[in-house]
């Protein structure tokens, strides 16, 4: 399982951080999930399902928007115009954006709405759903949708132009992220062991991101070490889900099941990225040419040296802010200010 390819420079496109692999020929699509949390009747669903204020998965948070989607869309129209097609997953819900978009007909099939019981067809039972992992495990479930495709949530924001293959190399997809080893696994355990005696709750369990990428790593056969990811765009392949589904059935399905966060659940990109690092088919990039932004935490000082540190770095490609709608007016101003300035 040591297969996996790293490169050490910029290569295949412009990019310092990049990776090298030559000319991708095959259509590549883009996936991006979304879902207005203020949308009255998208509230009265989740009250009806909400098991209890507070609980890990429901934070209101999680469903809050500010016209991210807006930024994340028209950033891949601008910066990766050689995408085939851009799917948004929605809860019955269409963007305002993609409204104005589909003003031009040709729009019209290179942006689309998917709704969730298209993803879900056969297993409607289990809807609505309101968990992202839930979510992204039944994406490669998309009709239509190219075998090489790059996952986003509407909170990734891509800043510079992109080439093809700052995502996929000739092989497979390109990997940002880091090793790290399976001793990690203790952090979680006592996370675990002090979340219980907080809540003291029997029913609670850890949802980390990282313990959810290491659930995968192992049930790929991963053993002292995992791949870690952070919080960038994903590019997976429908076929690596494919093949995982028909040699494990019922794994996939128990992980589409969930109504909201679960600690029982596992990272689907990263199970997808553990069974590319397996086959040889990953390449992992040396930077993961991101700059994540805080913004419910980091003050006006730090958001202005973060906006800084994007503008100069030549390998910043994309950028992640995390809980626009928690932040400060101040910061909200600024990084909204940001975007625009960059993207429209």
């Amino acid at each position: 399982m040591e297969q996996a390819r790293t490169v050490a420079g910029a290569a295949g496109g412009d990019h310092p951080g990049s990776a090298e692999g030559g000319v991708v020929s095959q259509p590549i699509d883009a996936v991006l999930t979304w879902v207005d949390g203020e949308d009255p009747a998208h509230v009265a669903k989740r009250q009806a399902y909400d098991p209890g204020f507070g609980a890990a998965g429901v934070e209101a948070t999680r469903f809050a928007s500010r016209d991210e989607i807006r930024f994340s869309l028209l950033a891949l129209l601008k910066f990766a115009p050689w995408l085939r097609r851009v799917h948004i997953v929605t809860d019955g819900q269409i963007p305002s954006v993609v409204r104005e978009l589909w003003a031009d007909p040709a729009m019209q099939d290179r942006v689309r709405i998917v709704d969730h019981r298209v993803i879900y067809a056969g297993h409607e039972d289990l809807l609505p759903i309101f968990s992202g992992r839930t979510i992204e495990t039944a994406l490669f479930r998309i009709p239509d949708l190219a075998e090489r495709y790059v996952y986003l949530n509407d909170d990734f924001f891509v800043i510079r132009p992109l080439q093809p293959t700052d995502f996929f190399t000739d092989k497979g997809p390109v990997l940002r992220g880091h090793w790290m080893t399976r001793a990690y696994g203790l952090v979680p355990l006592l996370q675990l062991a002090v979340g219980r005696i907080k809540r003291r709750g029997k029913n609670w369990q850890p949802v980390g991101f990282k313990l959810q990428q290491l659930r995968a790593a192992r049930l790929v056969g991963w053993g002292w070490r995992f791949f870690t990811i952070g919080h960038t765009p994903h590019p997976l392949r429908r076929a690596t889900f494919q093949r995982f589904q028909a040699s494990r059935p019922g794994v996939i399905e128990a992980n589409m099941a969930p109504r909201f966060r679960h600690g029982s659940q596992f990272n689907p990109a990263s199970l997808a990225n553990h069974l590319e690092l397996a086959a040889g088919t990953a390449t992992i990039a040396p930077s993961d040419n991101t700059v994540y932004f805080r913004a419910d935490v980091d003050k006006p000082q730090r958001i202005a040296e973060k906006i800084a540190e994007a503008e100069a770095r030549a390998d910043a490609l994309f950028i992640c802010v995390n809980s626009l709608d928690q932040a400060s007016a101040p910061v909200q101003a600024d990084i909204l200010a940001f975007l625009t300035r960059l993207i429209l």
